[in-house]
């Protein structure tokens, strides 16, 4: 059997055909063994602190940080229940988890926790979603506090069209032995245009552009830095980075 055969009807050429496709990839991954629904949301720093919580990692269903709250738009799904917003719920008995969306205020305190995280998350708003979403992140970290993002750097991509080095006919490789879909196409037009039309994407960043939209949302430039893979102010937070996007990530980091 064939990689076409296994993703029948599945077209790289058509984008908007493939996006209730991708849809529905991405609903299938959000499952889990068991949901406990908890009597209240966090709100305080000390509501955070009570339940061991430390800091929020966006776009996680299942977020790696032990004293972490993972959140997303979409519902987790277990066999004998379905998340909804404005609820916490423990997840298979040892993570914290809350729907929610990054588009409207977040339902926490001012400086309620001291890190936020997200990989992958703010290329899949528009910009001035990302920025509203930046600018309540900040709020909710308590001075000192760090924001983590990553994020597919446009710069690498460019680059990789314009020299030819390689870059692009990995990051197809590495998709491919991941399993999303049939083998794309290795034109390197739609291996850059794939980054902009495909996954919910919305706008892409470079560093500058991410400084821009940081500082839009309030955080000083003199505070915000170039981060490596797994390399940050706080080793707990870097370490969620995840070891298969390094190839195409922009690391960056802001403190409060």
């Amino acid at each position: 059997m064939t990689k076409q055969d296994t993703f029948p009807g599945w077209d790289w050429d058509d984008p908007d055909g493939l996006a209730t496709r991708l849809d529905e990839i991405s609903a299938q991954v959000a499952t889990c063994k068991t949901l406990e629904p908890a009597d209240r949301l966090p709100h305080s720093h000390s509501d955070f602190r009570e339940l061991g919580l430390t800091g929020i990692e966006f776009a996680a269903f299942r977020t790696a940080h032990p004293n972490g709250l993972g959140t997303d738009l979409t519902a987790l799904r277990s066999p004998d229940a379905t998340t909804e917003p404005g609820t916490l719920y423990r997840v298979d008995g040892d993570r914290w988890f809350t729907q929610l969306d990054v588009a409207r205020p977040l339902p926490f305190a001012d400086a309620s926790v001291d890190w936020v995280y997200a990989e992958h998350l703010i290329e899949h708003v528009t910009l001035p979603v990302a920025t509203g979403w930046l600018r309540e992140a900040r709020r909710v970290l308590r001075p000192g506090g760090v924001l983590r993002l990553t994020t597919p750097d446009l710069a690498r991509y460019l680059v990789g069209y314009a020299t030819g080095d390689g870059f692009l006919a990995r990051h197809r490789r590495r998709l491919t032995t991941m399993g999303f879909g049939p083998p794309m196409p290795q034109r390197p037009a739609f291996l850059v245009n794939q980054i902009f039309r495909y996954y919910g994407h919305q706008w892409i960043y470079d560093l500058d552009e991410l400084r821009h939209v940081l500082t839009l949302a309030g955080f000083e430039p003199g505070r915000i830095r170039h981060c490596g893979y797994r390399q940050g102010a706080r080793v707990d937070v870097a370490d969620l980075d995840t070891a298969f996007r390094t190839d195409e990530t922009v690391y960056i980091e802001a403190d409060r």
